[in-house]
C-alpha cells in the first residue's frame, strides 16, 4: 500500500459525505468491526451524508472512518488520513476527550457478538447468519466475565489490516498507539472484541510510543501461562458453576491451557490445541506449567 496526499493510491474509493475538519493532532489509530455482514454495504452507508443517514425526517446519523476492510481483504478509503471521520463517537484516553480529533478509524467486517441459542448454535437473531459452535470464538464481553460467541476473523483481514497499520505509521510518524474502540468506549463499545488479535497490531508500535519497530512477516503474539488440568474438569460460560458447561466438558487430565485472564478461583483460560475454544475452569484443578 502507498499513501499520497493523503490517500492510499489503489484503495481509493471516494470521499464520504460525513466527515469533520482537519486531523491536526493525530496520534492514534482506532480499530473497529461493522457488526454487520457487506463491508461494501458499510462503505456505502458511510458515504451518505448525516441527513441521509438520518432517513429524511429531519435527523442526522454520523458514522464514518477512513478505510474499511472486508473479510478478503478488499479494503476501501473514503476519508482522506487529514480528515476527520466520525468513528469514535463519545471516546476517552489518557486525558484526551472526543477521539476522533486524534485518530484514524479502519473499520473491519465482522459480525462482533453472538448470542447461543437453544440448539446450540450461535447468533443474534434477526441481524446475523446462524454459526456453529466449531466455528465462533468464545470469550468475554469486553469489561465482563460474560462467554459469548463471536465471529473469527479471516488471516487475508487481518494480514490486509496489517498492511494497512504498517503503511499509516511509516507515512504518520506522530501515530504512536494502535487502539480498540471498546477501550476509547468502555461498556458502551465492544470491538473488535476478543476475537480480534490486538497484540498483534500493538507490536507494530515500539514500547515507547514513538514509531514502527521492526517488523517480521510473523508478529509475535502475547506470551500466556501454561496451565495442565489435574483431573476431569468442566469448562464453562461464566465464572461460576451457574454457568452452562461448554461442549467440550469435561477436559481430560492433562489438558494442556493458556491463561487469559484470572477473576479470584476462576481462570479464563483458551485450549492449547483448539484456541478458538475459550471458558472458565475452577483454579484448584490446574497447574502451572513451569
Amino acid at each position: 500500500m502507498k499513501i499520497k496526499n493523503n490517500r492510499l493510491v489503489d484503495e481509493w474509493y471516494g470521499r464520504s459525505k460525513d466527515t469533520g475538519g482537519i486531523l491536526s493532532k493525530l496520534r492514534f489509530v482506532v480499530l473497529h468491526y461493522t457488526a454487520g455482514g457487506s463491508a461494501a454495504a458499510s462503505r456505502d452507508y458511510m458515504m451518505k451524508s448525516p441527513t441521509e443517514k438520518g432517513g429524511g425526517d429531519g435527523q442526522k446519523k454520523y458514522a464514518s472512518a477512513h478505510a474499511v476492510v472486508d473479510r478478503d481483504g478488499s479494503c476501501w478509503q473514503i476519508v482522506p488520513f487529514n480528515i476527520k471521520a466520525r468513528h469514535a463517537g463519545t471516546s476517552r484516553w489518557k486525558g484526551l476527550d472526543s477521539l476522533n480529533q486524534y485518530s484514524i478509524g479502519i473499520e473491519i467486517a465482522n459480525y462482533g457478538w453472538l448470542d447461543k441459542q437453544g440448539d446450540g448454535n450461535y447468533s443474534r437473531r434477526g441481524e446475523t447468519p446462524t454459526f456453529k459452535p466449531a466455528d465462533v470464538v468464545l470469550g468475554a464481553m469486553p469489561g465482563s466475565t460474560e462467554i459469548r460467541g463471536w465471529e473469527p476473523y479471516p488471516e487475508p483481514q487481518l494480514t490486509a489490516v496489517e498492511q494497512l497499520v504498517t503503511t499509516l505509521i511509516d507515512k504518520y510518524p506522530a501515530i504512536s498507539e494502535v487502539l480498540g474502540h471498546q477501550e476509547i468506549s468502555p461498556g458502551r463499545k465492544f470491538d473488535p472484541g476478543p476475537a480480534f488479535p490486538m497484540q498483534r497490531f500493538r507490536n507494530l508500535i515500539d514500547n515507547r510510543g514513538f514509531g514502527a519497530m521492526e517488523r517480521t512477516s510473523a508478529p509475535a503474539e502475547p506470551v500466556h501461562d501454561r496451565l495442565i488440568t489435574s483431573t476431569k474438569l468442566n469448562i464453562r460460560e461464566g465464572a461460576g458453576t451457574g454457568f452452562e458447561k461448554l461442549p467440550e466438558s469435561p477436559l481430560a487430565p492433562g489438558t494442556e491451557l493458556q491463561l487469559l485472564e484470572k477473576s479470584g478461583i476462576w481462570d479464563f483460560v483458551q485450549l492449547s490445541k483448539k484456541p478458538q475454544v475459550r471458558g472458565w475452569v475452577h483454579s484448584s484443578y490446574v497447574t502451572l506449567i513451569v
